[in-house]
């Protein structure tokens, strides 16, 4: 038995979950019954952060069972079920990353007081730095759709 289409908090793969303890759900293929699951979950540098142990269960849905996650983290987490011959099945791998869950950086905005109903020219922004030895680094950035980040002057 196979576990398909995995899903952390209703959704694949989700990157800048704000939930600490999340919950995984996914769907059966190849045998009758699911009898048992196990999931474990770690770090992408691969520090085991819980594993849950064999879990006889027909759920479909499990609960986060370690610690709390902190923010800025990518898990990977790894499923196998049992089927209804208690025969295990292969191990599949889904993942999520936790966003940041509390802000301490300041909104950017233009040089102006806003008045509703009043309309705006798009403002640019521009913010230069150095960084070196930077291995891996995500960007936050929201305006309601509306932006274009560089990097090195490329298209992010």
């Amino acid at each position: 038995m196979k576990a398909i289409n995995l899903k952390t908090e209703y959704l694949i793969n989700p990157v800048g979950i704000d939930i600490v303890r999340p919950c995984f759900f996914w769907n059966c293929d190849e045998g009758k019954a699911q009898s048992a699951y196990q999931i474990i979950a770690k770090t992408d540098e691969g520090k085991l952060l819980w594993d849950s142990g064999k879990v006889k269960s027909t759920s479909m849905r499990a609960g986060w069972g370690g610690s709390d996650i902190p923010e800025k983290k990518r898990v990977i987490w790894n499923i196998r079920l049992w089927d209804e011959n208690d025969e295990a099945g292969p191990w599949q791998e889904a993942f999520f990353e936790t966003g940041i869950y509390s802000w301490q950086a300041q909104w950017i905005t233009g040089n102006y007081k806003v008045r509703k109903n009043e309309r705006y020219p798009a403002d640019c922004f521009l913010k230069k730095f150095e960084a070196e030895g930077i291995k891996k680094a995500r960007l936050y950035i929201t305006a309601c759709g509306l932006y274009e980040a560089h990097i090195n002057g490329a298209r992010a």
